[in-house]
């Protein structure tokens, strides 16, 4: 058998191999006691775009926040998107504040023990929210009241909260008086890093400002060392000593090598 053939059956075992494991591990999205709850963005109650649901759910999957806290929380739509991506990730705990609990519609089955509601306004409760969590904030989603003066005190109250390289989100942002207060915080506070839009859909109505759309703040520092190195140690596994090998190591690409 030649070369070109051995190749180009190992690629399709390869690709056969990726289809069944993705078929099989297919999850029931709307089913929240099976794995991959991300059919939640479909059906929470929240003022939320689809499209920023999604961006929620992933960020949370993907950050894999241990400390999430959620400023705004009305009927409970962002605190089931959240608790269903720590869930999947079978990690954290995320604690909202807002001044009306009464609206909060979301059930504690749907919240996998990974969520407390404080009732109370932001910023003067946000030290006793954060008190709850245990330790300084991975992850922040502000959603509160969409005006200047507001966003502006709840973002300068969660900074001094913040874990370094944590993550600061804000809703409603193309609100131009929201889209004001990240302007200023960020020329206040040099270690504060603007990751930019990350949903560019402003919702214009006949109101006389825009809204929807997500923007991402990062405070401080993030090491990839640090991450990489606390992934070998939830997986229990030795991290290697990195090399120029271990850099030109791909799985794939050594694979072709040893076959030819």
């Amino acid at each position: 058998m030649g070369l070109g053939l051995r190749n180009k059956l190992s690629r399709l075992r390869g690709e056969a191999s990726i289809l069944l494991s993705n078929s099989l591990g297919r999850p029931s999205l709307y089913r929240g006691t099976t794995r991959e709850r991300v059919g939640v963005i479909f059906t929470e109650p929240s003022d939320m775009c689809v499209a920023d649901r999604i961006l929620l759910y992933a960020l949370v999957r993907g950050l894999r926040p241990e400390r999430v806290l959620e400023i705004g929380v009305r009927w409970g739509g962002g605190a089931r998107i959240i608790s269903s991506a720590l869930e999947d990730v079978g990690a954290g705990k995320a604690v909202g504040i807002d001044p009306s609990p009464e609206q909060f519609r979301a059930k504690a089955s749907e919240l996998f023990g990974r969520y407390e509601l404080v009732s109370g306004f932001s910023p003067e409760i946000t030290e006793d929210a954060v008190k709850k969590l245990g330790g300084a904030v991975d992850l922040a989603l502000i959603d509160a009241m969409h005006t200047h003066s507001h966003s502006l005190a709840d973002l300068r109250g969660i900074l001094p909260f913040m874990a370094e390289g944590g993550h600061i989100l804000l809703h409603d942002t193309f609100h131009q008086g929201i889209d004001h207060t990240v302007s200023i915080v960020l020329s206040e506070n040099a270690h504060v890093v603007d990751c930019g839009f990350i949903s560019r859909h402003p919702e214009i109505t006949e109101a006389p400002v825009a809204y929807q759309g997500l923007r991402l703040l990062r405070v401080g520092t993030q090491s990839s060392d640090d991450i990489i190195r606390n992934a070998y140690l939830r997986e229990g596994k030795p991290e290697p000593a990195f090399s120029s090998d271990l850099w030109d190591w791909d799985h794939h690409w050594n694979r072709l090598k040893t076959a030819s």
